[in-house]
């Protein structure tokens, strides 16, 4: 099993190859801009973004192209990356974007397992599915946050809640980076609030920590019912991440 130090230590590694920074970067007090580049093993969602920012504690990493990178830098010099994300600054993030033809595609923050583990038993009957049986959700809106079915983000892992034989819950597992599975989670409707996204997210972390990997689990401001059950399953929020889209003109 991973201690705090170790997850941290691994994830650390993984967020530099993602930036394109130095794992001491993570740790300095000042902000860093650097160019954006597309490394092999790096936890990219879109390739085509110009601009791909990370706050990690108080400091902000900025991965942009060559033309962004002097708006950063004087813009972040003495700036506190707690307040990045704040409206003001992101409409002026926005707004600098549009001369590139690009805006803010999304913002996430992003939970990390670093609570002692605890040993989870189900409340429901429960059903695996390894990697070659997750294909049959395919094209199920039910489970949308459960499996992306990304060529470049595999799902691999998935565990369901059942009553009587019918699902009422699946918590999945994609495989974003070789040491890093992030978790989403499913519960139809009129089974919410019963604590089955909780049970199920728990118990999926245990088993992608009992296969070595790092369990990770991400989520918007605005989902306060993902927030919870990220925090009733034993993880904590460490980091955001903002990156940019094509826009798009109708």
């Amino acid at each position: 099993m991973f201690t705090k130090n170790e997850i941290l230590n691994i994830v650390k590694k993984q967020l530099s190859l993602d930036f394109n920074c130095q794992v001491e970067d993570l740790e300095k007090n000042e902000n860093t801009v650097v160019k954006k580049q597309n490394k092999i093993g790096s936890r990219f969602y879109d390739d085509d973004c110009i601009l791909h920012i990370l706050c990690f504690g108080r400091r902000a990493i900025v991965s942009t192209k060559k033309d962004v990178m002097p708006w950063f830098k004087e813009r972040l010099e003495d700036y506190d990356a707690n307040w990045l994300f704040l409206i003001p600054f992101l409409k002026s993030i926005d707004k600098m974007l549009l001369e590139f033809g690009h805006e803010i595609g999304d913002v996430h923050h992003f939970y990390l397992p670093l609570k002692p583990l605890e040993d989870v038993k189900p409340t429901t009957e429960i059903k695996w599915y390894e990697q070659e049986d997750i294909i049959q959700f395919k094209n199920d809106d039910r489970f949308d946050e459960a499996f992306i079915f990304d060529d470049n983000h595999p799902d691999v892992l998935g565990v369901a809640a059942l009553n009587k034989g019918e699902i009422i819950g699946m918590a999945g597992a994609s495989c974003d980076c070789d040491g890093m599975w992030q978790i989403g989670i499913n519960v139809i409707e009129e089974y919410r609030g019963k604590g089955i996204g909780t049970n199920l997210v728990s118990l999926l972390k245990n088993e992608i920590f009992k296969r070595g990997k790092i369990p990770f689990y991400s989520t918007i401001e605005s989902n306060i019912y993902s927030q919870v059950v990220a925090i009733k399953s034993g993880f904590i929020p460490v980091w955001a991440e903002l990156h940019s889209k094509e826009r798009i003109t109708l």
